[in-house]
């Protein structure tokens, strides 16, 4: 990079990560404004407009997507902050006052923006992206040393979706090494973190309490989903079960496939749709129930969790079904993105191309952080915050081998956006106080 010699000043390349930002911004917002919705993206707009709130969807996400609804007509500044948020947190991962380094930085910072997997889910207002727009919120501060703002940002990322504390957790420990008194040595830290950690378990409960939100049951799909894997292979079990008056053997061969849930809940043809509320009602039966068939038929249950995270991944051979949304779906708000302008187009056209490509696979981005993850963790004393936002990502797409529910790639968002946090702190995150560090080549 001796071509561009103005890069080696440290406010240069500040002021060119700016305008990377910037820029992306701009043309993401001209391209999909208001921010492309799904069924559950308009569920969520639809109870932040009218203040009924239920915890199926963390109810933080819809009051902020109904907020800006009430103030603006649509829900723009959402996406904007969402945008903005992301581009941020990750210019200060690439951040470096070393020019060598920061050079580099510069590099995994446009291939941040440019990367299809990274702007095509950014532009969709899922709590998914929310979520990963907080946790990457988080990483920054903790690289700047401002582990406060850190901690706000996880509990505002556990907040934003259920099972959001799996990737939370190793982000605290870093969180409270910095929060804790200068002469505290781990045994004293390790206690605080167990708090730590409990604190951000519970505080998803807060928003529900102030927000007055009906109880769900989102854990309910996932045990639903696990039985019916399980009876289709052992249909002689389902004349003792809850579902046995919803459902057939024969229905549940049809309607039930590792790809997703939602079938059945749908139905098929030649299979009735399974009502959840009546097994909501009975919710403590239905549990006894799932840990009774599991543990009689761990190989059954293990079978259709290694396919349903088979499917998530793209583990298989064939296009990957809908691995991106590409428009606002019908709604009663009348919001639609715009199709006309050259941005637009160039940028859908990119979204069908990358979305049969291995940009959509999830395994291939599960091994470049896994090998990322190996990296760090041999340099875990230089680079700890690099450590453990790898361990944040990869233990987050993993937990999907035990919770996931359906084949949706934005399920697995945060660990393409902790594969560049994790390549940007490896190469950019000074080293602790005391801790030699090795040069790295530039």
């Amino acid at each position: 990079m001796r071509f561009l010699p103005f890069l080696h000043d440290a406010q240069s390349r500040d002021k060119v990560l700016h305008i990377q930002v910037l820029l992306w911004a701009i043309a993401l917002y001209a391209a999909f404004q208001p921010g492309l919705m799904s069924p559950d993206s308009i569920d969520q707009y639809t109870q932040g407009l009218t203040g009924s709130y239920n915890d199926i969807h963390p109810p933080l996400g819809s009051w902020l997507l109904g907020l800006s609804g009430k103030l603006t007509g649509s829900p723009w500044l959402a996406f904007v902050g969402q945008l903005m948020g992301l581009g941020i947190a990750m210019s200060h991962l690439a951040r470096s006052s070393d020019p060598a380094r920061g050079k580099w930085g510069l590099i995994i910072m446009g291939a941040f923006l440019l990367t299809p997997t990274v702007w095509a889910l950014a532009v969709v207002l899922w709590k998914d992206v929310m979520m990963a727009a907080a946790l990457l919120g988080a990483v920054a501060a903790l690289k700047v040393h401002r582990p406060v703002l850190a901690l706000l940002l996880l509990l505002a990322g556990v907040a934003f979706r259920h099972n959001a504390i799996v990737a939370a957790i190793p982000l605290a420990i870093p969180t409270m090494a910095q929060l804790a008194p200068h002469g505290w040595r781990w045994p004293l830290k390790i206690p605080a973190l167990v708090v730590m950690i409990g604190g951000l378990a519970l505080v998803p409960a807060l928003p529900n309490h102030v927000l007055n939100a009906n109880r769900g049951w989102a854990a309910g799909q996932l045990f639903l989903f696990d039985l019916a894997g399980i009876y289709t292979v052992h249909p002689e079990l389902l004349p003792s079960s809850l579902l046995a008056e919803k459902t057939s053997a024969k229905e549940l061969a049809i309607s039930y496939t590792p790809t997703h849930v939602w079938p059945l809940f749908g139905g098929a043809e030649g299979a009735r749709p399974i009502p959840f509320d009546p097994l909501v009602f009975r919710r403590q039966e239905f549990v006894d129930e799932w840990f009774r068939v599991l543990r009689t038929h761990p190989a059954a249950w293990m079978k259709h969790r290694i396919a349903s995270f088979r499917h998530l991944t793209g583990a298989f051979a064939g296009p990957m079904p809908f691995p991106i949304l590409q428009d606002i779906d019908a709604n009663p708000f009348h919001l639609r993105s715009p199709r006309e302008g050259l941005v637009n187009q160039w940028a859908r056209a990119i979204e069908i191309w990358a979305g049969k490509s291995i940009f959509f696979r999830g395994w291939a981005w599960l091994l470049v952080l896994g090998a990322l993850t190996v990296v760090a963790l041999r340099r875990v004393r230089r680079t700890p915050i690099a450590c453990c936002t790898a361990l944040s990502g990869l233990g987050y797409a993993l937990s999907y081998l035990v919770i996931g529910i359906g084949n949706d790639f934005r399920f697995i968002y945060w660990s393409v956006i902790a594969t560049f946090a994790t390549l940007a702190l490896l190469t950019t995150e000074e080293a602790p106080p005391g801790t030699e560090a090795q040069p790295r080549p530039g």
